[in-house]
């Protein structure tokens, strides 16, 4: 829903000015924004970025032990790649 994210944030905008936060990028590779409805309520979405292995959030999650598995035949990787 990545694509979604900016007309998401545009719509609650609309409806209270003052409800969301964001969107920003994570360290763990998404975009988040935050809303708060009008009972105060803190509603976090979160939109996967696309993963490349040689970019800076690959880096950042091998930091702390996680790995992207590699390719292997039958893993959906030619679809993930949107291809």
């Amino acid at each position: 829903m990545l694509d979604q994210i900016d007309s998401l944030v545009e719509a609650c905008r609309a409806l209270r000015p003052d409800s969301v936060d964001g969107p920003r990028d994570t360290p763990w590779n998404t975009r988040d924004i935050e809303v708060r409805t009008p009972e105060n309520a803190r509603v976090i979405m979160t939109a996967a970025k696309p993963f490349d292995p040689a970019g800076p959030e690959a880096r950042n999650l091998a930091a702390v032990g996680i790995t992207a598995p590699e390719e292997v035949a039958g893993d959906n990787a030619e679809h993930a790649r949107g291809q």
